[in-house]
């Protein structure tokens, strides 16, 4: 079902946990962003006019928090649909892309790189700003926020460590906290937005990076499922084919392993007809139209030769046919001459030894 939530594209979709009810939020027109109920119908239940930028409280999601232009954050409470909270700092750092956000507790609220105290409120303390773009996130173990590529830690408001390979990443947590997925940031470019053809997954406990994930089209964004078996990565075509889609991704299991279980299953049920009337093989051009669903198959030898040394011990026609393989006539009556016979009445034949040995034995 397709239902009509903004004038302009939405870039931003974030399920409650109990999956009531859902935000929504476009990037221009307004109201930027809307709260939809999810149940028998998919109801509009209320608009937020400026605020470009919505997102849930963290622990009990009883609140949300938006994101309006010139640093102010506001926080409505979802029981009375009220506004409770408007957080305007002081002095703003100014981030292009600053979006509010609570703390694992909901007793804290980030917003343009300035700590606030929900309950007070009140400001706490204000980040050096050493990016134009990102404001940061709270690590859910509740102790650091990340900031581009600075780690800060809460309680000291110190630099813990710096990670050069978060530069100008959107950072996605997996639900269990254990695990930091890093998108880059689209490039603004003369006449196009470039994003880049690959994630990042970094280890949260040490922020070490785990792999790069390369994909064949441009990452928009991505979610884990709850149980962190599953990662939906938005994908979007290059160049004339700019259709998006979600593409699933099987986590902790390699493209190898999967071969092998495809391969077993081949065996099981006798491999693969190899009287194709197109003459394709799986793995060398052709193939199944799902092979895009997963990669590109990849071809173990170039030109489909067979470089493995293993046969099937007959010899084919070409190794009949091949005029290397020719014993000269000459080669044939040096033979007689040393051997006293021709090659066909060698006396020590195979058969003939098989036959000695037998009587030997006797």
């Amino acid at each position: 079902t397709t239902y009509q939530c903004h004038d302009s594209y939405v870039y931003h979709v974030q399920p409650s946990r109990d999956s009531k009810l859902v935000i929504t939020s476009s990037s221009w027109r307004t109201p930027y962003s809307k709260l939809w109920s999810v149940g028998d119908f998919f109801d509009e239940k209320k608009q937020f006019k400026d605020e470009e930028y919505l997102e849930f409280s963290c622990n009990v999601q009883d609140k949300v928090v938006g994101t309006q232009s010139d640093a102010v954050a506001t926080i409505y409470d979802l029981h009375t649909g009220q506004l409770s909270r408007t957080l305007k700092p002081t002095s703003s750092n100014g981030y292009s892309r600053n979006r509010a956000t609570f703390d694992p507790t909901d007793d804290l609220i980030l917003s343009d790189g300035v700590l606030w105290d929900y309950r007070a409120p009140r400001q706490i303390h204000k980040f050096d700003k050493l990016n134009q773009t990102l404001s940061g996130v709270f690590h859910p173990n509740g102790l650091e926020i990340i900031s581009n590529t600075e780690v800060w830690d809460i309680r000291t408001f110190h630099l813990l460590r710096t990670v050069p390979q978060l530069d100008q990443c959107q950072i996605v947590f997996n639900s269990g906290g254990e695990v930091i997925f890093g998108l880059n940031l689209e490039q603004e470019l003369e006449d196009e937005t470039k994003f880049e053809t690959a994630f990042k997954t970094f280890d949260a406990s040490d922020y070490s990076l785990i792999a790069t994930i390369e994909t064949k089209k441009s990452v928009l964004g991505l979610c884990s499922s709850w149980d962190d078996q599953s990662l939906a990565v938005v994908e979007q075509g290059n160049g004339e084919c700019v259709e998006s889609a979600v593409r699933m991704y099987d986590v902790g299991r390699l493209r190898a392993e999967e071969e092998d279980q495809e391969d077993d299953g081949e065996d099981e049920d006798g491999g693969p007809d190899d009287d194709d009337s197109d003459g394709s093989s799986d793995g060398m051009g052709g193939g199944d139209d799902n092979d895009d669903e997963w990669g590109f198959p990849i071809p173990l030898f170039s030109d489909g030769e067979d470089l493995s040394g293993s046969g099937s011990g007959t010899p084919s026609e070409d190794d009949l046919d091949d005029p290397d393989d020719e014993v000269d006539a000459d080669e044939v009556e040096d033979l007689d001459d040393d051997d006293g016979g021709t090659i066909a009445d060698d006396d020590d034949s195979w058969e003939d030894i098989e036959v000695e040995e037998e009587v030997g034995g006797d």
